[in-house]
Order: C-alpha cells, then sequence, then structure tokens
C-alpha cells in the first residue's frame, strides 16, 4: 500500500477550480469543493450515510450503519457494531483515512442518533470531526 506524503495537493494550487461537489446533492445550484480537505470529508459523509446494496454497479459501497438504527436504540451493542460498521467500510474504501474516534450518542426522547467520528488522513498534520445526526 502506497504511504502519502505531506505535499501541497495540485489540485488545491488555483482556488478558482473546483476538485469536486459537496453532499449531499441539491437540485438547482450544486455548491463545488475547492480543496482537497473539504472533499475528502464530504466523501466520508457520502460512505458513512450509504447504505449497501444502495449504490448501482457497486453493491458493497457504503457502511451497515443505517441497518443498526433501526434496532432499539437501548441495546447495548449498538454503539460498538456502528464503531465496527464505520471502521468496516473507511478500511475498504478510504484506506488513507485512520479512524481515531466513534462516539454514538443515541436520543431516544427525539429519535435520534448522533454520530460523531473524529479521522486523521495519512499525511495532513491536523485530524478532523465529521458530525452526523440521523432520525429513525
Amino acid at each position: 500500500m502506497a504511504k502519502l506524503v505531506p505535499k501541497i495537493y495540485p489540485l488545491d494550487v488555483n482556488e478558482n477550480i473546483p476538485i469536486g461537489i459537496s453532499f449531499p446533492l441539491t437540485v438547482g445550484t450544486q455548491k463545488q469543493n475547492f480543496l482537497t480537505s473539504n472533499q475528502v470529508h464530504d466523501n466520508l459523509r457520502n460512505l458513512i450515510l450509504t447504505m449497501k446494496g444502495e449504490r448501482p454497479m457497486q453493491p458493497e459501497f457504503g457502511s451497515d450503519v443505517y441497518y443498526l438504527l433501526f434496532e432499539q436504540l437501548y441495546q447495548e451493542g449498538i454503539a460498538e457494531a456502528a464503531r465496527n460498521a464505520i471502521k468496516d467500510a473507511v478500511k475498504i474504501w478510504m484506506p488513507f483515512i485512520t479512524i481515531q474516534e466513534v462516539i454514538v450518542t443515541p436520543d431516544t426522547d427525539n429519535s435520534k442518533v448522533t454520530i460523531e467520528c473524529n479521522y486523521a488522513v495519512q499525511g495532513w498534520p491536523a485530524s478532523n470531526s465529521l458530525n452526523l445526526t440521523v432520525k429513525v
């Protein structure tokens, strides 16, 4: 496996040229990403929130997080299962990302689950955080 080394990404040099689209997709004017770090963040969000089997021609793309969200929220093992689902998906589809911590907080009163995913990208000096709130 290749190891990323710290460098200036050539796509980030010109701040007027977009390198990808941001998620979620919208109808009408679509926002674009101009920095590699923003695109990695959006791609990670897309990977976690995509159910396996949802993407045409790539049935293994995505994570099993949505399947866990329909389990009873008071079960002890659901947070650990969510951590494993995210780590497994990232290991396959985005191996250059290291998941440092996944915090799953169920809110049974409002029927939602908050997932905080702290991650680092190989070759980048800083850590990042992705916060997801999913209604069940």
